[in-house]
């Protein structure tokens, strides 16, 4: 009654914290400041990135996370510890209850882990919620309906799109088509056109400014500097369409990906999914004319969801609500 109930989305660029009846607490990057000679998680999140601007001969900047997947497990389990004390705050005495949101194709290992860590960080109990499901259930979807609801998650460290019925994920599907996809496309086709080899940071920023699925009403184009072979600084005017001639490899994997799914629908869930279209969440989900480059490529109806970023966080939010029936159901926990 008095233990904090907390969910966490923890993905490859960004950390997402939920506690009940608080709302959503912590919304960082996921970054873990580590010692430079040792396993030591020192700061999380933006004190991470702070820390290491400051000191970097001392610390070095790992994602414990990386598409979907452990990258770290050391630095997992302790930024686990540092995100659960923060959620708990002075309130120490209850051990909480922590949902997170995994991966609908997550290995038994990555579950394991994850579950580990939690209980290790001071979790009573740690329960797992696949992050579409969540994201469904974030967006208010009949998750529990019989015919069938559609979710395209579009994050930093690629794509999982999933037809949910029954409370339960019936068909999933998982592309290298994520934002940092995105980046390392468009940072390859400066290099092969204009010889100029740009930082991820650099290729997100043009991602950013000119990114789109589908030609924009109004083409533009930004400057970019970087080394070129020669190691002088070159600069160079990149446009919307070159960014979009970038990113077709990953845009195409991400339709293919929705059409595999589509295509492995019971019959039974047909009409639902068709009736309600696709809803495209996580921060990818807001690449310009998406949505209508999937609609055109899938030939079903596509939605941005609202505030797409936090759909699978806003997911813990419900099902942590419902909490006790899903327990004595066991639907939504894995």
């Amino acid at each position: 009654m008095f233990a904090k109930k907390i969910g966490i989305d923890l993905g490859t660029a960004s950390t997402r914290v939920y506690v009940r009846g608080e709302g959503i607490v912590l919304d960082e990057p996921s970054l873990a400041a580590v010692e430079l000679e040792g396993p030591r998680v020192l700061a999380i999140g933006r004190q991470a990135a702070e820390l290491a601007e400051r000191t970097p001969d001392a610390v070095r900047l790992v994602h414990p996370v990386r598409e979907g997947a452990i990258a770290d497990r050391s630095a997992v389990d302790q930024a686990l510890r540092l995100l659960v004390a923060r959620a708990q705050g002075r309130q120490r005495l209850f051990r909480p209850e922590v949902m997170m949101c995994v991966p609908a194709n997550a290995t038994s290992e990555h579950r394991h882990a994850l579950t580990s860590a939690a209980i290790a960080a001071g979790a009573r109990l740690a329960w797992l919620i696949e992050a579409p499901l969540a994201a469904a259930m974030g967006l208010d979807l009949p998750v529990s309906a019989p015919d069938g609801c559609a979710v395209c998650d579009v994050g930093a460290g690629g794509m999982q799109v999933a037809v949910i019925s029954l409370s339960g994920v019936v068909v999933a599907q998982t592309a290298r088509a994520g934002g940092d996809h995105l980046d390392e496309a468009i940072a390859d086709w400066v290099r092969q056109r204009h010889g100029v080899r740009l930082e991820r940071r650099a290729a997100e920023s043009l991602k950013l400014a000119l990114g789109c699925a589908v030609p924009l009403d109004r083409p533009r184009s930004v400057e970019v500097t970087g080394p070129d072979a020669a190691s002088a600084a070159a600069t160079v005017a990149v446009s919307s369409s070159d960014v979009r001639e970038a990113i077709q490899a990953p845009l195409r994997a991400l339709a293919e990906a929705v059409r595999d799914v589509l295509g492995q629908l019971p019959a039974r869930l047909e009409s639902g999914v068709a009736e309600r279209g696709l809803y495209l969440t996580g921060g990818g989900a807001l690449l310009r004319g998406l949505d209508g480059f999937l609609a055109r490529e899938t030939g079903v109806p596509v939605r941005v969801a609202e505030d797409p970023r936090t759909c699978a966080v806003r997911g813990t939010r419900r099902a942590l609500g419902e909490f006790e029936l899903l327990q004595r159901r066991q639907l939504y926990l894995r």
